[in-house]
């Protein structure tokens, strides 16, 4: 059908619009009468119950039924293509057959996510992205977001419990049994995730931290290393009147469980992915090594039975060889025991598992010694196979990995990811409006000319989006694109600086709060102190605004012009992209004889933040009006950034300078009254601010004359190494002052 024609749909669609506009009597239809009057009754008294907790009358509780995407039928979204449009999802199922009680925390559970949930305004879609860090932050935030209804709610609590006894124990089993299916084993970072769901529910019990004793040792240790990071983030989360408050608060409190599972948890928890990624890499080398067969015909027994390649083959001794070629034979009688039959030969006369698909080895089963082997065999395969295999593994483990996102109730429905798909989506429907209309046809048109009609429109419109979707596209995201490992680098060696020293604080002396001060209450006893006097309790502090704040000051003179200013704008992303990711309140500004503001403190890192950013390179060869380029006003420029930089309420503030160092006074900023030299020196001595000069590029030598923290004729790619040194010494120099 043309696109045109979807604007005159026939009688027929009319028809099917008709039938889809009330979903929610189509549901319902799927029950008899009494099962109906019982789910509308329930679901009335439960809307009122998510209107009270999740602050918002008008959000919509809707019914649902269990699907694919999302096996609960529970949830709390977003409508892809409105932010405002939020809902919660009941399953119908649910209303009709489970107890009250059940019911009413399941309300509560998605109603406390609407409340406090906010991680798509604070996530980086850079680490939601990794793979494994968007399980670990639905592991922490379920937690978290019962911890604030049953505190806000007391008299959930016992719904909760009789909720979570057999639950999650049932959603464990579903899941591994789900990843033996599908990937051939139970990956080491699901174990971990269930593990801190476990681990809290013994926490709301009063049980002491108990770990199975068939946990693998790897998951164990890392549990181990980061169960008390994250009992620490699932008690970051609002009061009942700090949520009243607004968004901010809510905000910072989801801002701070964030920081905590992404600087303190992740770390470790990232080894265990990596280790299942390596696991995946085996499987889709066997995958391969039974399709290699499959097209000789196979080998072995002559009766399709396939064995190891010969390269791989020539790896085992005899007794590995046979364990793998059993654990084949395991898996094809299984895979043709799970195909369902409809009297119909296969091709060939015989039944085949998936026609000719490879089938998913159970790698647990193997031997660790046979595992290896294998692992070995597959780092001694060229470059371009080994990253193949990684690609399809890392694929593979995504697609695992949302799976297991869905199917955990309190899932992160509204994440950077959705928030992203809602921009495309934008984005989708403006192209659409921009198509062009084709003219109507007429009745004697043949089919090739309705066919080469509609190639015609479908063009474009595929013209229409991608101008849409790449409209923001310029210097900025040529930039960035070529710069992205340095940015990665250079991330982690500032996030080792920064958060080191960023301390997220717990205050005790109180006679309530979310956790004890077990040093302090055995001070207490000795001292004999009833439980009902004790002042043990411990409670966060209130998030505050970040530790840091920082101004990337960019010199945009006409003496930056050529390689310099092509070194030192690359600079600028880089450091841009790494201050935003650190969540390091920034502000962005270039100069000449004025000032360029490109990125406020306070404002998010915004497409439209990178394309002003994309104009600074042309800015030093601009000499119109006032002849702006020509001047190079470092000592007013610098005096401003830092009157600005010391307005900001941050305990510790950084101002990096990006220029060739000479100062070429203009008219309004004279050098008798903005001296470089004077002012660089009267911020150090003066203020608790860092200043740092950078000269990105050669001939930017000058710089060192100015500014005694700073680093000279760098390349951007130098940039890892040389600015985590001069910023540690920056601060030790400020500490020793």
């Amino acid at each position: 059908m043309a696109i045109a024609e979807l604007e005159r749909p026939d009688i027929r669609l009319q028809g099917i619009f008709r039938r889809d506009r009330d979903p929610q009597t189509q549901i319902l239809s799927q029950f008899d009468p009494e099962q109906q009057r019982l789910i509308r009754h329930r679901q009335q008294i439960l809307s009122s119950l998510a209107y009270f907790i999740g602050k918002d009358f008008k959000i919509p509780v809707r019914l649902g039924l269990p699907s694919e995407q999302n096996p609960s039928g529970w949830e709390y979204g977003v409508d892809t293509r409105n932010l405002s449009d939020r809902y919660i999802q009941m399953n119908a199922h649910d209303l009709a057959t489970l107890p009250m009680e059940r019911l009413r925390f399941r309300t509560c559970h998605e109603a406390g996510h609407a409340r406090i949930t906010t991680h798509a305004e604070v996530v980086s879609m850079d680490d939601w992205n990794q793979p494994g860090f968007s399980y670990l932050m639905n592991c922490i935030e379920d937690p978290r977001a019962n911890n604030f209804v049953t505190e806000a709610y007391p008299r959930i609590r016992s719904d909760m419990v009789a909720e979570y006894q057999s639950l999650r124990e049932e959603e464990e089993q579903a899941a591994s049994q789900k990843a033996q299916e599908e990937l051939g084993y139970k990956p080491k970072f699901m174990q971990a995730g269930f593990e801190y769901i476990k681990q809290w529910f013994r926490e709301v019990k009063g049980e002491a931290q108990e770990l199975p004793q068939d946990l693998p040792d790897d998951v164990r240790a890392v549990v181990e290393t980061t169960l008390e990071s994250a009992k620490d983030s699932w008690l970051r989360y609002p009061s009942k009147q700090e949520a009243d408050k607004g968004s901010t608060l809510i905000n910072r409190y989801a801002q701070v469980s964030y920081e905590i599972n992404r600087d303190e948890i992740w770390p470790e928890f990232r080894k265990l992915v990596e280790e299942d990624l390596k696991d995946q890499q085996t499987q889709e080398a066997l995958k391969d090594m039974q399709q290699s067969q499959q097209g000789e015909g196979g080998e072995g027994s002559g009766e399709g039975a396939l064995s190891p390649s010969q390269g791989l083959k020539s790896t085992l001794n005899e007794q590995e060889q046979q364990e793998l070629e059993a654990a084949i034979d395991k898996a094809m009688q299984q895979a043709q025991s799970d195909q369902p039959t409809d009297g119909q030969p296969q091709p060939g006369g015989e039944q085949t598992a998936g026609a000719g698909k490879p089938v998913i080895i159970d790698l647990d089963s193997l031997s660790p010694f046979l595992k290896q082997k294998i692992k070995d065999y597959i780092d001694s395969l060229p470059e371009d196979v080994k990253k193949e295999l990684a690609k399809r593994a890392q694929a593979a483990l995504a697609e695992f990995e949302e799976g297991l996102n869905e199917a955990l109730e309190g899932k992160l429905t509204d994440n950077p990811k959705k928030k992203a798909e809602r921009a495309k989506q934008k984005a989708l429907d403006e192209a659409a409006t921009t198509v062009p209309a084709m003219p109507p046809s007429s009745n004697d048109e043949d089919q090739s000319e309705i066919e080469a009609r509609e190639a015609f429109q479908r063009k474009q419109f595929q013209e229409s989006v991608e101008k849409v979707l790449h409209k923001d596209d310029g210097p900025y995201e040529e930039a960035r694109a070529e710069v992205l490992p340095i940015i990665d680098e250079l991330e982690a060696e500032l996030r080792e600086i920064f958060i080191q020293r960023r301390a997220h604080r717990w205050k005790s002396g109180y006679k309530s709060g979310k956790r004890v001060d077990i040093k302090k209450r055995i001070q207490e006893k000795a001292k004999e102190v009833p439980v009902v006097e004790s002042k043990a309790w411990q409670r966060p502090e209130q998030p505050q605004e970040k530790d840091y704040a920082a101004t990337l000051l960019v010199d945009l003179s006409g003496s930056m012009q050529g390689e310099k200013i092509d070194q030192t704008f690359k600079a600028a992303v880089v450091l841009a992209e790494v201050l935003n990711r650190l969540s390091i309140k920034t502000e962005i500004l270039g100069f000449n004889d004025r000032l360029y503001e490109y990125q406020r403190f306070g404002e998010d890192m915004s497409q439209e933040v990178r394309a002003k950013m994309g104009t600074m390179p042309k800015e030093v060869y601009d000499s119109s009006d006032t002849g702006k380029a020509r001047w190079n006003d470092d000592g007013w420029a610098v005096e401003q950034a830092s009157e600005r930089l010391a307005r900001q309420i941050e305990s510790e503030k950084f101002l990096l300078v990006l220029s060739d160092g000479e100062p070429i006074e203009s008219p309004m900023h004279p050098a008798k009254d903005y001296d470089l030299k004077k002012i660089v020196q009267r911020i150090m001595r003066e203020s608790p601010q860092k200043l740092i000069g950078l000269g990105i590029g050669p001939g930017t030598g000058h710089v060192e004359n100015y500014y005694p923290n700073s680093v000279a004729n760098i390349r951007v790619n130098q940039l890892p190494a040389v600015l985590s040194k001069v910023i540690l010494e920056a601060i030790e120099n400020y500490d020793s002052f």
